[in-house]
């Protein structure tokens, strides 16, 4: 006999003494218990030999969904597939949408790669979206071709351009979405790959490479000015960490107390910290910023952050830091326009001119090792790296 919902409720959960299967037809049954436990199942034929498989309990699983299972898997029983062998597979959960937009393919990416895998996934996130109007994002992959995917991207460009975006930025937001659609390919969400000829390059410009350095005199001129500069006191710290250190901002901001050790004078920048998390970076600290550095930890006794932002023990904010070198070079005298990562440059093209051997300054700057020394050479080199620091402090202050 057919079975009805309303049947199903009215057995469910209650004491049962009937006949402990029903059918319901096109090889769907039930079984209850004498409890009132209800759960669904099929019998079929699978090498001549009757098999029974269960499907899920009610009401979890509705009537209408019980059905709609029993057929599909009497399709995969008429083509010779025990369904029995293939739990692992069903228990699979797939994110699988029938037409996914561009829209989609940028979240689920945003979603399963982006976020565990990315630093600053949501300003990554921005990046590619703020480039794509909406009429693109809504737009159904499975339609577009090399023509559609030529004409996104050169919207791409021009909508950059339009919100006055500086060069380059489009051109790593066009890099960033193929990398999207690239990964939506490999998981099976997507499977036009009509952009994969397609180079950035054609519709956009990366940055120009930068090769400015500050001079020697320059570097002086600001460290003897610090104190004078009209910048927070967190942000004079920062300054003179970031000339002495060679370190990436980013390192700075993220930074925590506890990586600062001042009694064996040693700044450790967390694996999570650096670029692309591939290894910790220790570098010593010379004398001539432990007193600095204490200051900056009485400052805010119960924050963890070593360079806490305004509104509480969160890093401190990137653009507000990247303001110090407009501060130095409109408020002292001698010192020409430059950028807080300038700092990298100059730390290895100077001690690099007064001697220093290229691994020591590639420690420092928290550059991978290459060749075999990437491989054998562990060594953080604390007694080589605080000789050149302290040197480098040195020529930091005229001595």
């Amino acid at each position: 006999m057919n079975i009805t919902a309303a049947k199903l409720k009215s057995l469910s959960g209650k004491e049962y003494a009937g006949k402990p299967e029903i059918t319901d037809g096109d090889n769907l049954s039930l079984r209850i218990s004498p409890k009132g436990k209800i759960s669904f199942q099929i019998r079929y034929r699978i090498n001549g030999k009757q098999a029974r498989y269960k499907l899920g309990t009610y009401p979890a699983m509705t009537l209408a969904q019980a059905r709609d299972e029993c057929a599909a898997q009497m399709a995969l029983v008429n083509k010779n597939l025990d369904p029995r062998n293939m739990e692992a597979v069903n228990a699979v959960e797939s994110e699988f949408i029938e037409n996914p937009t561009i829209s989609d393919c940028v979240s689920y990416w945003h979603k399963n790669y982006c976020i565990p895998k990315r630093d600053n996934p949501e300003g990554i996130l921005f990046r590619i979206t703020s480039c794509i109007n909406d009429t693109w994002l809504n737009q159904y992959i499975s339609l577009m071709d090399k023509t559609h995917f030529t004409a996104l991207f050169k919207s791409m460009n021009d909508v950059s351009i339009e919100r006055g975006r500086g060069k380059g930025f489009s051109f790593n937001s066009i890099i960033e979405f193929r990398s999207a659609l690239r990964f939506c390919v490999r998981q099976g969400f997507i499977n036009n790959t009509q952009f994969e000829a397609l180079r950035p390059s054609d519709f956009a410009s990366d940055y120009d490479s930068r090769e400015h350095y500050l001079s020697i005199k320059e570097c002086q001129l600001i460290w003897a000015n610090v104190d004078q500069l009209n910048i927070t006191d967190r942000n004079k710290v920062i300054l003179r960490c970031a000339m002495v250190f060679g370190c990436r901002i980013s390192e700075l901001c993220k930074a925590q107390k506890s990586d600062f050790d001042l009694d064996t004078k040693l700044f450790t920048t967390q694996r999570e910290n650096t670029k692309g998390s591939l290894h910790s970076i220790v570098r010593p600290i010379p004398d001539d910023l432990i007193a600095d550095l204490q200051y900056m930890k009485d400052q805010s006794p119960s924050f963890k952050h070593m360079f806490p932002n305004r509104d509480g023990d969160h890093p401190a904010n990137g653009s507000s830091v990247s303001q110090i070198a407009k501060a130095c070079h409109q408020e002292i005298e001698g010192v020409s326009t430059f950028r807080m990562h300038d700092f990298r440059r100059t730390i290895s093209t100077h001690l690099t001119d007064a001697g220093c051997p290229l691994q020591f300054t590639e420690k420092l700057l928290g550059h991978k090792m290459k060749g075999v020394l990437a491989i054998y050479n562990k060594s953080p080199m604390l007694d080589g790296l605080t000789e050149w620091v302290n040197r480098w402090v040195l020529m930091l202050k005229g001595e």
